[in-house]
């Protein structure tokens, strides 16, 4: 998939979100590139900036995306923080089991920070095709200063969050 493509197929999946969402305000492409926002609008009556991310595959030549597992930015390829560190308030994940589900951005960086500390930042030593939960990840050797890993959705879903099935007005609260 080449770089355009990546970006429109973004912009597609942004406004799937944003379907759930009255009184859109799409991100300039500044703020979506420095402060980790895509879309803002009302949800549950309350106005807030969304992060929309799609399914991730593990690896790029895998044929589908998988639900098992997030990956979440810490640091981004500049160095800058990245996405989870940004100023959307909340993080919006497309799923396969249920449509969307909706996450408070800080207190899922304070359970991946408690985490990694856990881990000591622990670096995988296993191949790039095995993912560990809660391992730091980079990719120095493409000159790339990013850091993220990989963070299984049912510790997300713990968190203080919304399920959005198939249909917009449809909603489930999880607390």
């Amino acid at each position: 998939m080449s770089w355009s493509d990546h970006i429109n197929k973004g912009k597609l999946i942004e406004d799937e979100f944003a379907e759930n969402l009255k009184d859109v305000i799409k991100a300039t492409e500044e703020q979506d590139l420095y402060d980790h926002w895509d879309v803002e609008g009302i949800l549950q009556g309350k106005r807030l900036r969304f992060d929309v991310k799609d399914m991730k595959m593990f690896n790029r030549k895998d044929t589908e995306p998988q639900d098992e597992m997030a990956c979440v930015e810490y640091v981004g390829i500049s160095g800058h923080p990245g996405w989870v560190r940004g100023k959307a308030d909340a993080i919006a994940f497309k799923r396969q089991k249920y449509s969307w589900l909706v996450v408070d951005r800080q207190s899922l960086w304070y359970m991946i920070k408690k985490k990694l500390w856990e881990r000591y930042h622990s670096k995988s030593k296993r191949t790039q095709y095995a993912k560990i939960p809660y391992f730091t990840y980079d990719r120095s050797i493409y000159g790339k200063k990013d850091k993220f890993c990989w963070v299984p959705y049912p510790d997300i879903e713990k968190l203080w969050g919304l399920k959005i099935t198939n249909s917009h007005n449809n909603r489930e609260n999880k607390a």
